[in-house]
């Protein structure tokens, strides 16, 4: 081939391939919120499908006041795969993105659609929709389309709260995990890549004051080539007047089997209650009955969760 053709192949080729970073960029940026059908919430979604809207500052909004746990100070909303072929994750305001290819997102008035792609063999779709008018339901779809069977696959999300009016100085708290939940945190800047274990767990329960927030990191197993699992997050916020027992019993009859609680902590420790209140919680399909959570809320108080604490280590960058 003549050198001057083979010039202009090369150029041709990254000429494409600029482009192509262009439009995953520009795919990237891409940020909206949705609002819940009565108009008195409103969630924003990221460029990859954390919350938080940077184009409108809105992360989890009550539209009554204002309160919003996911605005103040740095706004922070992760989520993160791993399998047996490596890690991905978004994190935008925080850690950055790893080992995403592009995403794609459709954006309505009450819900929304995000999809992307990974370079660890899955495509993780995220379904948003409210469940009520402060829940919001976020299903995850993991699918395998690495062509072969992939092991050890987790998946994890990680919140940053800042609960009024105590924000940066919240009450996290949560029992020991139980089911598919392999770890839990009261920390709300952990690495969001799950191969990392947790540096602040909630794994043997825990009742922490403290500039905290929620994680959940779940065991999904073994993916053969072109399988799917899913699993749902819920994300919530006090309703006004409404304290943390009402918000837990709310994501309770949603299905969740597993939360991370975080209350304003002026009365101090739960089961003393705070205002306000925000919670991440991973969901069944099957809806327990009313006393199933009552009867946690009880085990709080009888486990004397309230006088347990833990002092949160410092967070060093992975």
């Amino acid at each position: 081939m003549p050198e001057l053709s083979r010039r202009l192949i090369s150029i041709a080729v990254a000429a494409v391939a600029f482009v192509g970073t262009l439009f995953t960029v520009s795919g990237a940026q891409a940020q909206s919120t949705i609002t819940d059908p009565t108009g008195s919430f409103s969630v924003g979604i990221g460029a990859n499908g954390e919350l938080y809207d940077a184009t409108t500052g809105v992360g989890f909004l009550r539209t009554s006041d204002g309160y919003d746990p996911l605005a103040p100070g740095t706004p922070r909303d992760s989520w993160g795969v791993e399998t047996s072929a490596g890690s991905a994750f978004a994190d935008d305001f925080q850690y950055g993105d790893l080992n995403l290819v592009g995403t794609t997102q459709t954006i309505g008035a009450s819900s929304a659609t995000s999809v992307t792609t990974t370079s660890v063999g899955v495509t993780v779709s995220q379904s948003y929709n409210f469940v009520q008018p402060n829940v919001l339901a976020v299903t995850e779809t993991i699918t395998n389309v690495s062509g072969g069977t992939l092991t050890d696959v987790v998946f994890q999300r990680d919140v940053d709260w800042d609960v009024t009016p105590t924000e940066f100085d919240e009450n996290s708290f949560a029992e020991p995990i139980t089911g598919n939940v392999n770890d839990s945190s009261y920390f709300g800047f952990e690495y969001p890549d799950p191969s990392f274990p947790y540096g602040n767990s909630c794994a043997a329960g825990c009742n922490n004051i403290g500039d905290n927030g929620g994680g959940i990191n779940v065991t999904l197993g073994t993916l053969a080539a072109g399988a799917s699992d899913t699993i749902t997050f819920l994300y919530g916020i006090s309703a006004t007047g409404e304290d943390v027992n009402g918000l837990i019993g709310e994501v309770f009859a949603d299905g969740a089997y597993y939360f991370v609680g975080t209350q304003s902590s002026e009365n101090g420790f739960y089961p003393a209650l705070g205002a306000n209140s925000a919670i991440i919680a991973v969901a069944s399909s099957t809806i327990p009955e009313p006393s199933t959570w009552a009867m946690m809320v009880i085990g709080f108080a009888g486990l004397g969760f309230a006088g347990y604490r833990r002092a949160r280590p410092a967070v060093s960058a992975a």
